[in-house]
């Protein structure tokens, strides 16, 4: 079978797994991760690895979840691989907490993987990723502001709770996968919410690969080679980061980082950015925030200056200057005292949110856009009688704001209270201002300004789009 010797010789080139190793598969009952379990399973015995599958049942679509567990169990008892199956309750820790469903639905995935990997005892995690997910990682990540880095994509390998996590599709697009699922038989589960357009994921699958291939029909191919190279490249850049950190950085403790100015100057400007944004990628609590590069940016600006100037950053991050010293720290959560970071608005345009967990796509008409037209949580403004640049902060203790249809202000404390927004969320949720004054809070309320009326000439539609990945 050319596509199982193609897989092993690509496990076997990207040194994924070895002879003798435990090998947890995850397996939601999509075509991917069945020909992902069925090919490697049918390795097995050549590579005396032993195969266990977990599957993890979310809970949220109804009959069509208990539908997906009962085939994942039924086709491993057909091929005898032990199978543990682990059910979270998503919907009730979102009732719990809040947050948003992707990425809650991800941590409890990734909580029962490990339990099951315990277990097990298993030496790897190996996960169904495939060619297209890369590409569509790196063109998510293109559009919402990267680096070199961000376009390597998702690892092959990585360390992971003193295991490795392995994705040894990654060299294959579906339409391969999808064939040696016809081949084999397998008859694999779908899952509908795959063809929904409300997720961005989605429509770059579904609307722009599509439009890209019109002047490239290999785009895709062009787009995944691109992740090749630069995760070659970040190889490379590692040491070189290694070995000017130990020049740089002059004290590390819990939570703070010094480095010294004179000889972060002293680096290449590509080397200084990246020594920034590797120093701050550390005192990320959970991982989940990335730091964008215009925060890098502002970073090393603030290097430039005098000492006391200090910044507030994604993912409750302080930069301060402090004589020949930049300390990044993390602040000190104070649900009533949030000073984050302010963000320009691209008018039009899409402008990442790090931290507030997702992206503001602003965009002018001169007319009336139908609600098929629009995307998310929106508000629609006179655009002619806005201040501009329009920015994007956290709420900030005592700020007010006049609703539509409502004589006077109102705290936005209050407006979230009322909102039943949670403690712990109300410093992420962004605030759209012009000047000084909040015109919007994305899914809550708008302000009496610059509302349409039969004069308006520009139509200025905002419109809020909550991620739903890492």
């Amino acid at each position: 079978m050319a596509f199982r010797d193609r897989l092993k010789e690509s496990i076997r080139r990207m040194g994924l797994l070895e002879r003798g190793d435990t090998v947890l598969v995850g397996v939601s009952g999509g075509p991917d991760s069945m020909a992902l379990l069925h090919a490697l399973w049918r390795l097995s015995d050549e590579e005396d690895w032993r195969i266990v599958a977990v599957h993890v049942n979310h809970q949220l679509r109804g009959e069509a979840s208990e539908a997906d567990q009962a085939y994942v169990e039924a086709r491993c008892r057909e091929w005898g691989i032990p199978c543990d199956v682990r059910r979270v309750d998503v919907s009730a820790r979102l009732r719990e907490r809040g947050g948003n469903l992707q990425d809650v639905a991800r941590r409890l995935r990734y909580d029962a993987f490990r339990e099951a990997a315990e277990e097990a005892d298993a030496d790897k995690l190996a996960l169904a990723h495939q060619a297209d997910d890369q590409v569509e990682t790196v063109l998510m990540r293109f559009l919402r502001g990267t680096g070199v880095g961000g376009l390597a994509g998702i690892p092959p390998s990585r360390p992971w709770h003193g295991r490795r996590l392995v994705r040894p599709l990654l060299p294959f697009f579906r339409e391969e996968i999808e064939a040696y699922c016809r081949e084999e038989g397998l008859q694999p589960r779908r899952d509908e919410s795959n063809d929904s357009l409300a997720y961005t994921r989605n429509r770059l699958r579904h609307r722009l690969i599509p439009q890209l291939a019109e002047f490239n029909p290999r785009v895709k191919e062009a787009i995944l080679k691109l992740s090749l190279l630069a995760a070659e490249e970040e190889k490379v850049w590692e040491r070189l980061e290694a070995e000017a950190a130990e020049k740089v950085t002059v004290r590390r403790e819990e939570g703070e980082i010094s480095l010294d100015v004179s000889a972060l100057r002293r680096q290449p400007l590509a080397l200084q950015r990246r020594l920034i944004k590797l120093h701050l990628n550390c005192l990320v609590k959970d991982g989940t925030v990335e730091i964008p590069m215009n925060a890098v940016d502002r970073v090393l600006s603030l290097a430039e200056g005098g000492t006391g100037s200090r910044l507030h950053l994604p993912g409750n991050l302080e930069a301060e200057r402090e004589y020949g010293r930049l300390r990044l720290k993390r602040a000190e959560a104070d649900e009533t005292n949030s000073e984050g970071g302010v963000f320009p608005l691209a008018v039009p345009g899409v402008t990442p949110l790090p931290g507030m967990g997702g992206v503001i796509e602003a965009r002018v008409a001169d007319r009336s856009l139908a609600a098929e037209e629009l995307r998310g949580r929106w508000a629609v403004f006179d655009a002619d009688r806005l201040e501009h640049p329009l920015c994007v902060r956290p709420r900030r203790p005592g700020d007010r704001m006049r609703l539509l249809g409502l004589a006077g202000s109102k705290k936005v404390k209050d407006i979230m209270i009322d909102a039943k927004i949670p403690r712990r969320m109300r410093n992420r949720l962004p605030l759209v201002i012009h000047g000084e004054e909040i015109i919007w809070i994305p899914g809550l309320r708008r302000s009496d300004w610059a509302p349409v009326t039969k004069k308006t000439r520009r139509f200025l539609y905002l419109m809020w789009q909550p991620s739903e990945e890492e």
